[in-house]
């Protein structure tokens, strides 16, 4: 009744059936057989998005009002729905795979992800990222992107409810994370989550109090906090 999704007097037809039989062991393996932990998405609507975005003046005017540039909109395939007035971020699997797009509103602050988007399976850009020294984490796919664009490999949580399985892709790609929280209680809580998960490998960048997260803070600050973190680091050393 469990794995095949029978009622009682299904199974029960089920088993009769296969009295004569040998092989219902088979029949339950098959049932049981896992599924796949990602589902493909369709790359061809991701490029349709991506090139209504790169036409759009609206959606480029956009991206550009959030400090990314047109190269990081074709590097990441970032989208446009003008029906429903949106962005699409892409979203992959870490073997790169398509599985879905986060969307967000041009006006106000909606949110629309595809049905189904395993969020809680992925880090926003690890497949790009996967092979990289170090890493740093944030919540948003657009502090990512930004990071990305001043030389920073970068990953989102795409939230700050951090899952196991987000933490556990960090231990096996990573030696050294680096975590940038939001500044505030959902950022902390974040923080705190991955600390707890990865310990001693995790060390963290405490934005100054006059940013609310990476989008607040020009390129020239971005670059600068490298600098800052090393030169804390080097304080707590001595």
């Amino acid at each position: 009744m469990h794995t095949t999704g029978r009622t009682y007097f299904e199974s029960a037809r089920f088993i009769k059936s296969k009295e004569t039989e040998t092989n219902i062991e088979a029949e339950v393996q098959r049932a049981l057989t896992e599924r796949p932990e990602y589902v493909p998405f369709d790359e061809v609507t991701i490029q349709r998005l991506s090139q209504q975005a790169l036409d759009s003046p609206r959606a480029v005017n956009y991206y550009l009002g959030r400090n990314i540039s047109k190269e990081s909109m074709e590097t990441f395939k970032l989208g446009f729905s003008e029906k429903q007035d949106m962005v699409t971020i892409p979203v992959h699997a870490p073997n790169g795979m398509p599985v879905g797009f986060v969307g967000r509103s041009i006006e106000g602050k909606e949110f629309k992800n595809t049905p189904k988007l395993p969020k809680g399976k992925v880090l926003f850009n690890l497949h790009r990222v996967k092979n990289a020294d170090k890493i740093y984490v944030v919540e948003s796919s657009f502090d990512a992107i930004r990071l990305h664009q001043c030389d920073f490999p970068a990953v989102a949580t795409l939230g700050s409810n951090v899952s196991n399985i987000q933490t556990d892709l960090l231990q096996k790609y990573f030696n050294n994370v680096i975590v940038i929280a939001d500044n505030d209680e959902a950022g902390g809580n974040m923080k705190d989550r991955i600390i707890k998960k990865l310990g001693s490998r995790v060390s963290v960048i405490q934005l100054e109090k006059q940013y609310k997260d990476i989008g607040d803070m020009s390129d020239n600050d971005i670059r600068n906090l490298e600098y800052s973190f090393d030169k804390s680091i080097a304080s707590m050393l001595t």
